[in-house]
């Protein structure tokens, strides 16, 4: 995994990355972490495990589904906002 974040531009006192990314498996309950992969990075890596956001009391992410993925200032990924497929 260190050599995807190896790939990710530092860049020390700014925002973290945000970048698009898809949901390949399905996530069974709200408290369940999400993989995401990111294309432009590797088509096949699967990178997480991902907390993300929920929408409302019922829809879960569903593969397929389009995602926006933040890293925080410890390299690790956030789904901050995903789309229905």
């Amino acid at each position: 995994m260190s050599e995807l974040y190896d790939r990710i531009p530092a860049r020390p006192g700014l925002p973290p990355v945000w970048v698009a990314a898809f949901v390949p498996p399905l996530p069974n309950s709200f408290d369940d972490l999400v993989y995401v992969i990111i294309p432009d990075l590797d088509s096949t890596l699967k990178v997480g495990p991902c907390r993300w956001q929920s929408r409302d009391t019922v829809t879960l992410p569903a593969s397929g589904d389009e995602a926006l993925v933040i890293f925080d200032n410890d390299n690790a990924p956030w789904i901050v906002a995903w789309w229905p497929f």
